[in-house]
């Protein structure tokens, strides 16, 4: 009988590593001939940490001059510019690893290996991983969020652990990827205190007896945070990281502005209120936050039905199980009343929600009917979803970039630029390579240099937005310089 068991362990993680090199593979695919274009947050990473392989610690994107980000990703990818090549494709990668290795966390170490206790949960674990809309859009872009998510799973697998056993080799790996998360993003370290405050409330005596870990996570992610604001202010961006840290709180807002100027109003005059009530806040975002991300929607009403299932049957779940249902289902409400709620933070409700329902169909008799639903579902929604058709668009000719090329060239957009071509934003990163541009859409930089125009509409709206100069023409383009905005504020 152990026999069997063991033997089905094995072929169960077996099952799983299969799966996931099967999804690295194909977002390895999807990003050699995905045309090498993304939005503004991904040119802001890739600009502020190629200076900083440069020996720089400023970018030209977003604002420039000041970074506001926690620096750990842009200083981890600076070094692997030092390595690779600076390129489109070297930006986007680390990414799929940083997610590939998440994924391993999850499937072979939460629970000591039995989160994923059948076949079945761990071929819906892959497919629901790799094949969600929302998750795949975070692996093969440059943002900040796939290090979150590998940083947050360590944390809460290694509290687990630590809680469990009380071994001082796991309380200090816990605070070792706790400390690191903090220097990573605020968002990582929001969902790792959800999963452990659920957990906490779930367990509460046993969690009283444990205070001493949950009071040495406390203490590793304060000094983390100190030593980041530290770090900031030695690059003097410190003002600018808290602002973008707590800029979705009025009131800290109005904190920051007291301590530099002694005054609770800002500039206008106009005293500083919180812009939304508790209710408010839950009303507008909980319908924008939780319907733009349908993908966690569905899976959260699954969960919930294979939770009172559980709970009617009387199945016996383990503290863990109990803490990543419930984070998975609560998850979200954090992040709304944070304003922190979109497509791109998806996966810090959806990875919770997704492992409680792998557990949960691994102790249901309905497995094998559900598990093939589930799987047959995520690929229909991921090959039909208009999101999924917009940004994952595969170009193996690579037209598109030959024509965002000749833009570049045509406009003459050299490195430490940004230019507007119409409904576009350009940031040419290296004069040398060819396949070194970014494209965002949305907003515009501070520090915007040219504007390429084509129609009297747009040439007439940029003209009373900004104060600009007629450079040349190319073919039915007009090249403007931009010298300032009509509040006269200097953009370069």
């Amino acid at each position: 009988m152990k026999t069997t068991r063991y033997s089905n362990r094995m072929n169960t993680k077996g099952l799983a590593i299969v799966l996931g090199l099967i999804g690295l593979a194909v977002g390895v695919f999807m990003l050699c001939f995905r045309p090498h274009e993304s939005w503004y947050d991904d040119a802001f990473w890739a600009d502020w940490a190629y200076r900083m392989s440069q020996g720089n610690f400023i970018t030209h994107v977003w604002g420039g001059g000041q970074p506001s980000y926690s620096p750990l990703y842009a200083l981890l990818m600076a070094v692997w510019y030092k390595v690779v090549e600076f390129s489109y494709f070297t930006a986007q990668l680390p990414n799929l690893l940083f997610a590939f290795a998440a994924y391993l966390v999850v499937c072979l170490r939460f629970e000591r290996g039995r989160l994923l206790s059948s076949r079945w949960a761990v071929v819906c674990f892959a497919f629901g991983y790799w094949a969600a809309d929302g998750l795949f859009g975070i692996f093969t872009c440059g943002r900040v969020e796939t290090l979150c998510l590998l940083l947050g799973v360590l944390t809460v697998d290694a509290f687990f652990r630590a809680y469990e056993t009380g071994s001082r080799s796991n309380v200090a790996w816990m605070c070792l990827w706790s400390a690191l998360q903090m220097w990573t993003g605020f968002e990582g370290v929001l969902f790792t205190c959800v999963v452990l405050l659920l957990h906490g409330l779930v367990d509460l005596r046993q969690s009283l007896r444990q205070w001493r870990l949950y009071l040495w996570y406390a203490v590793s992610s304060v000094v983390a945070f100190v030593t980041v604001v530290a770090f900031m202010a030695w690059h003097h961006c410190a003002k600018a990281f808290l602002n973008t840290m707590f800029g979705f709180s009025y009131t800290m807002q109005s904190i920051i502005h007291f301590f530099e100027t002694g005054q609770l109003s800002f500039e206008n005059n106009v005293p500083i209120e919180e812009s939304m009530t508790f209710w408010e806040r839950i009303d507008s975002m909980t319908i924008e936050g939780l319907f733009a991300n349908k993908e966690y929607l569905v899976l959260a009403v699954l969960v919930a039905v294979l939770a009172i299932v559980a709970v009617c049957r009387r199945d016996k779940l383990s503290q863990t199980a109990k803490a990543l249902v419930l984070s998975g289902l609560l998850a979200p409400w954090f992040f709304i009343l944070a304003g922190r709620y979109a497509w791109y933070y998806t996966w810090v409700a959806y990875v919770p929600c997704l492992a409680a329902f792998c557990l949960l169909v691994g102790r249901s008799s309905v497995q094998r009917v559900l598990g093939p639903m589930v799987c047959v579902g995520m690929c229909v929604w991921f090959c039909l979803s208009p999101s999924y058709r917009d940004r994952k668009r595969i170009d193996f000719r690579h037209e598109v970039d030959a024509q965002n090329l000749r833009d570049i060239k045509a406009a003459q957009i050299s490195n430490q630029e940004s230019t507007y071509v119409p409904y576009q934003w350009y940031y040419y990163l290296a004069p040398t390579n060819d396949k070194l541009y970014f494209e965002g859409s949305g907003r515009y930089p501070k520090d915007m240099t040219k504007m390429v125009l084509s129609t009297p509409d747009e040439i007439s709206y940029w003209n009373g937005v900004l104060e600009m100069k007629h450079l040349y023409d190319v073919g039915t383009y007009k090249v403007y310089q931009v010298l300032a905005d009509k509040e006269g504020y200097i953009l370069k």
